[in-house]
């Protein structure tokens, strides 16, 4: 079985780029097949993850990302042009490795892939959700031209992806979604990357969350909701690790809520399981997820995980009551409560750790990745 991947680049630290690597590495290395990885924007840069060195890697030098300043005249142009260079480079490619399996992983070939003519089956798996154009314009811009935008891209991205053979989505919350539109559906999670042999003892005075710094991570709110935790639990520390484009904004807002010494935005780690078993509880407080990984991460190694109850990710994770908190969104009272339950209950705060650790098991590599061959064979035989 050959399978053809189709992605902007692989470069990135991000969880598509780990995920993909743990697929494609256990592909090749169990199941005995053929990978080839095309991508558009790599501009020569080494891959932040191990590749196997059996797999075969194509960049087409396209640079779609060059594009994201120029005007909308020139952006639209040049978009339309490479878009067309993207299609002949990919038919060429296809006729001569002839895979079984052309799958995308939402870049631009989204846009044409479905109405290409080409030997093989044609397939998409989506690492964010149902709603992610609306949503991602929705953090940024406000207004009703901007909802109506942001609506209209939903339903382009419905367009684009029905002529495929399969669309793999990460949740059952969001693949309820989809087939409101689509009958091409299926639904596979996403693996541990990292399984713990060690359990936090839940003692640190320590929350974690982890996450880039960007709008949809929605840290403000959980600076506010720790404005409440603080008053009650003052030698508790909150500990956000990640990097972005808000740490200012978010150092600001940390300031005004005088909360300097115990909010800590505190960068990136080489090591961030070393992290999480130095916490005693995770903190979602995200306005959108794909899948939320930072979640069974953070529950291999025992910690009971407190979330706002976003679309999506967080649903199919928690078990409200037993390995942690769902809050209804942007409720700031109610994460703020949550997360005092969880400090002044040793006894819950330990059971909650110790089913977290026992539920992070059905998304285990060993459970989750023997789901893809499956899934290609049953693809190419035309039984799914």
């Amino acid at each position: 079985m050959k399978i053809l991947y189709l992605t902007p680049y692989i470069y990135n630290s991000g969880g598509t780029e780990r995920v993909l690597s743990m697929k494609v590495n256990y592909l090749v290395r169990e199941a005995d097949y053929e990978i080839v990885i095309v991508t558009t924007d790599q501009k020569g840069k080494k891959n932040f993850f191990d590749f196997d060195s059996r797999i075969k890697h194509y960049d087409l030098g396209l640079n779609y990302i060059d594009d994201f300043n120029k005007n909308v005249i020139s952006k639209t142009i040049s978009h339309y042009r490479k878009n067309r260079k993207y299609k002949k480079l990919l038919r060429e490619i296809v006729i001569k490795e002839k895979p079984d399996v052309c799958m995308s992983l939402f870049g631009k070939e989204i846009e044409f892939l479905g109405n290409m003519d080409i030997p093989c089956k044609k397939a998409a798996e989506l690492h964010y959700n149902h709603r992610f154009r609306y949503n991602m314009l929705m953090t940024t811009y406000s207004g009703g031209i901007w909802k109506l935008l942001g609506k209209f891209r939903t339903w382009q991205l419905n367009k684009e992806t029905q002529s495929l053979d399969k669309i793999v989505v990460l949740t059952k919350e969001d693949k309820d979604e989809w087939e409101k539109t689509n009958s091409n559906v299926y639904q596979i999670y996403n693996p541990l990357p990292f399984e713990s042999e060690n359990t936090s003892l839940l003692h640190e005075k320590s929350i974690i969350s982890v996450g880039r710094l960007s709008p949809e991570k929605n840290y403000c709110s959980l600076i506010r909701a720790w404005k409440i935790v603080n008053t009650k639990h003052p030698d508790w520390h909150m500990n956000i690790w990640g990097d972005g484009e808000l740490k200012e904004q978010l150092q600001k807002e940390i300031r005004r809520n005088r909360l300097e010494s115990t909010f800590h935005l505190c960068g990136r780690t080489e090591n961030v399981m070393k992290e999480y078993l130095k916490s005693s509880a995770y903190v979602m407080s995200s306005v959108f997820e794909g899948f939320g990984l930072v979640l069974i991460e953070a529950a291999s190694c025992g910690l009971p995980l407190i979330s706002y109850d976003c679309y999506c990710g967080p649903r199919d994770i928690i078990e409200d009551g037993k390995n942690g908190i769902l809050v209804v969104q942007n409720d700031e009272q109610a994460l703020a409560d949550a997360i005092c339950r969880v400090i002044e209950d040793e006894t819950l705060r330990k059971e909650m750790g110790r089913q977290a650790k026992i539920s992070s098991q059905r998304f285990s590599q060993e459970n989750i990745l023997p789901l893809w061959p499956k899934f290609f064979e049953s693809l190419a035989n035309k039984s799914l």
